[in-house]
């Protein structure tokens, strides 16, 4: 399983990912994400929405451009310039 929260301007870091409709903003800036994923069911996705949502405020004013999230850990793979 795969999910990483993505700028909107930004790409995945793995192709064939399925892009979710629901926009993400940080509650600071409105800088908007989009949640990527392998195929997750609904019920695991609002989770992960969720936490995307408490990092992407977290990592104001210095946000990646993509978030990876797994169950354990945030791992970042790209800050914005």
């Amino acid at each position: 399983m795969h999910v990483e929260a993505v700028q909107e301007a930004a790409t995945p870091t793995r192709e064939a990912l399925v892009r979710d409709f629901m926009k993400i903003e940080c509650r600071h800036c409105a800088a908007a994400y989009h949640l990527y994923h392998d195929g997750v069911g609904l019920n695991v996705l609002r989770d992960y929405f969720l936490q995307a949502s408490w990092e992407i405020s977290r990592q104001h004013p210095n946000h990646s451009r993509v978030i990876s999230l797994d169950k354990d850990s945030i791992g970042v793979h790209e800050r914005a310039s």
